[in-house]
């Protein structure tokens, strides 16, 4: 059976331009914020550093918008995809192990997936799960966010690339048939392209995001009754969208609303209905990216959350906590500009 380690065409980088291409062996990068799944809502990378697994010397790197280096891990052993999850996780294929290890933002590793059979490329999809090119077994495996294991596609030929496009679709590059697969999200497999030769690597181009401003004001009540406030972006969910979310209450009164909400919570759901973000108080998390956006809100008792979103649709839900009640505002803006 041929081994990945010996392809011989390289694989092509993750660019912010798809119209420049990197000719380096086995490299693999991805870019915070940009990696398909979920993008964090606060982490200690910034969006726009990139991670690149260097093979050759088993670490991983990080380079900032400007081209400074720093060593995010070493000790690996022939790392390839790397991916990042909707919580800041790096997700690293590591090669000669079999294994997928998992680092926090701050670098902490624990292993996430052992016992793979030459895992290569990596990918999110909008839900949370992990999708891992399985080189050795021509399987794709997919893994819930807790880690639990199951066969997406088999029979394939030396899967390596993949990449979720905005509706949920995966493409696969298979190297030894040539060709590009597409998978439906409920696993139907078609061809996308043929006579290729040795595809590795996959990436869309980005297209912008589609949101402008909302906002919506009522009664927050006790149980069900809860204020709610949803939306969808729209696009291919490459590019992220840098959102603000506020929760207000008390600062309403100076507008002459009566009965305001004076201590709101703020929750951010997925489509799956997972929350993915909660607020009281918005000094007590973010307080720094949420004042550097100047819409900060103007009592501290009010809610804010910060987040970087891939295209989906999302639920903000506004509560009193305590289950106090109340007149408040729930208010999203799109910090990228509309379009």
């Amino acid at each position: 059976m041929r081994s990945f380690y010996k392809l011989q065409r390289p694989v092509e980088t993750v660019q912010f331009r798809r119209t420049k291409k990197t000719a380096l062996r086995h490299l693999l990068v991805t870019v915070a914020g940009l990696a398909a799944g979920l993008v964090p809502t606060n982490i200690s990378a910034a969006p726009g550093d990139l991670y690149e697994a260097d093979s050759g010397s088993f670490n991983i790197f990080k380079f900032t918008p400007d081209g400074t280096k720093s060593s995010f891990a070493s000790g690996l052993n022939s790392p390839a995809g790397l991916a990042f999850d909707g919580s800041g996780n790096l997700f690293e294929a590591d090669s000669n192990t079999g294994t997928i290890f998992k680092f926090t933002p701050g670098g902490t590793k624990s292993t996430f997936a052992a016992g793979l059979n030459g895992p290569y490329g990596l990918a999110f999809d909008g839900s949370g799960n992990l999708f891992e090119a399985d080189f050795g077994s021509n399987t794709i495996f997919k893994f819930t966010p807790t880690g639990t294991k199951s066969t997406f596609a088999a029979g394939l030929g030396f899967p390596v690339g993949l990449a979720f496009d905005g509706s949920g679709n995966l493409f696969e590059a298979d190297n030894g048939s040539g060709t590009i697969f597409i998978f439906t999200p409920t696993g139907t497999k078609s061809t996308f392209a043929s006579g290729l030769n040795g595809p590795v690597g996959l990436t869309f181009e980005p297209t912008p995001h589609q949101l402008r401003n909302i906002s919506t004001r009522g009664l927050v009540g006790t149980g069900d009754n809860v204020l709610i406030g949803g939306f969808i972006l729209g696009g291919n969910g490459m590019v992220n969208c840098a959102l603000l979310f506020r929760a207000l209450g008390p600062s309403l009164t100076a507008f002459g609303v009566a009965g305001a909400l004076q201590d709101p919570t703020l929750q951010l759901f997925n489509s799956s209905g997972v929350v993915i973000a909660f607020n009281d108080n918005w000094k007590d998390t973010q307080q720094a990216q949420i004042q550097a956006t100047g819409l900060a809100p103007t009592d501290d008792r009010e809610s804010a959350i910060y987040a970087t979103l891939p295209a989906g649709a999302y639920t903000a839900i506004v509560r009193g906590a305590n289950n106090t009640t109340g007149v408040a505002l729930v208010e999203v803006y799109n910090l990228n500009g509309s379009p």
